[in-house]
């Protein structure tokens, strides 16, 4: 990882006016003033980007996430504080922008290029890169008010892709982009944080784990927390619990209403939990079909996921899940009690009820696996958490795997000669 910074922000902020006229509001843009009408979209944060990061910002709708962006990219004047950048950078922020809707794909791929600091040489020089690119066929030739929403973001994701940035700045744009050019476009932005900067905007915590080697997770206007994705994409789905059940009572943490007890075998320490409490997890643990306890795997294994959950109140639809993620904290598979129904419930409060999961354990490529449990009430389309353990048990995988991160029961293989 680079020492030189690629983007320095010193206590930058963005107020917009609530009350005043679009005169005055005109007027705020060229003289800041401090209003107690003003609303605060982001508060004095502080930012520091090396190359070769790639940060991925991740918090709910009006947290100010386009805010920070559109500062950093020039678009928007910071109320307070100061940005610097250094070298050359691409952003694709608003679907669209930056294209005059009557132009041609190719007379807005020579205008953007041409706004991006690009002689006329260096832009004829790109043009079949980034139409190979785009992939849009004979669309390229017509009106991008013609285009479809996909075909917005192929095109603006070329042009950025083909002008030799420094610094890629994207705002959930490729949201909207079919599987195939989603892909495509992660291959090139995995090859391009290599070299380059990367600020991404997601509200797919797994992008933003499988890309990202920082993340930052704005609340309100404030950066509540920076770190590594993994953590700060958990604490975010902690966040959102705790805002969506606030309103049915206050939330408590689990291990303070019951002594909590995890059966964690692997002697993870790092293990942290979440939910109302009026259910716990006590008990986690993995085991082969000798019923002994498993830490490590080498192929395709035949498993029990036992869960034990106590009731802290009478509930009548006890719902209990887990799911399996990797070193980086994306989630591969998982499973929950509502799969096989076999509960008719209520569970009286004190009572005791195990959850036994039995599965088979693909043969993963070599590494670590981290298995989290919940626990709540209701359906798996409709519940209440009322305990969430990320990271409760872990299993190691000793199986070196050639191509892709795993192995598939595969018996024989038939040769026979054609015609």
């Amino acid at each position: 990882m680079s020492s030189e910074v690629m983007i320095a922000a010193q206590g930058i902020g963005k107020a917009f006016s609530l009350s005043a006229s679009p005169l005055r509001q005109l007027m705020a843009q060229v003289i800041p003033s401090k209003n107690k009408q003003d609303f605060w979209a982001l508060q004095a944060l502080d930012l520091t980007i090396h190359r070769g990061d790639v940060v991925g910002v991740i918090g709910q709708n009006g947290s100010g996430k386009s805010t920070l962006l559109q500062m950093i990219c020039g678009t928007l004047k910071p109320s307070c504080g100061e940005v610097q950048v250094h070298g050359r950078l691409a952003a694709l922020l608003e679907l669209g922008a930056g294209f005059n809707p009557n132009f041609t794909g190719w007379e807005n791929i020579k205008l953007s290029a041409a706004l991006y600091g690009l002689s006329t040489k260096e832009i004829e020089n790109k043009l079949s890169a980034i139409e190979e690119f785009a992939d849009i066929g004979e669309f390229i030739d017509k009106p991008v008010k013609t285009y479809s929403s996909g075909m917005f973001v192929r095109l603006a994701f070329a042009v950025i892709a083909n002008i030799d940035a420094d610094i890629l700045v994207i705002d959930e744009a490729l949201a909207v982009g079919d599987v195939f050019f989603t892909q495509k476009c992660m291959r090139f932005l995995k090859t391009f944080s290599q070299q380059g900067t990367i600020l991404f905007v997601s509200h797919d915590s797994a992008s933003v784990v499988s890309l990202c080697n920082k993340a930052i997770l704005l609340e309100h206007g404030k950066m509540l927390a920076m770190g590594d994705p993994k953590t700060i994409t958990e604490y975010y789905l902690k966040r959102q619990y705790e805002r969506q059940q606030e309103q049915l009572t206050p939330v408590t943490e689990p291990a303070a209403l019951h002594n909590l007890e995890i059966s964690d075998i692997s002697s993870n320490d790092k293990s942290h939990d979440f939910g109302l409490g009026g259910v716990v997890i006590t008990s986690c643990a993995v085991m082969d079909e000798k019923g002994l306890p498993v830490l490590q795997i080498n192929g395709i294994t035949k498993l029990h996921l036992s869960i034990r959950i106590l009731a802290k109140k009478t509930i009548n639809q006890p719902l209990v899940g887990f799911s399996v993620k990797d070193r980086f904290g994306q989630i591969l598979f998982g499973g929950n009690s509502e799969q096989s129904n076999t509960w008719t419930g209520p569970l009286q409060s004190g009572q005791a009820l195990e959850a036994r999961f039995d599965f088979t354990f693909p043969g993963l490529t070599l590494g670590d696996y981290m298995i989290s449990v919940a626990a709540g009430v209701g359906t798996a389309q409709e519940h209440v958490m009322h305990h969430w353990i990320h990271d409760a048990y872990s299993i190691r995988s000793s199986l070196p795997i050639q191509s892709g991160i795993m192995e598939i029961p595969l018996d024989q293989v038939h040769f026979k000669l054609v015609e």
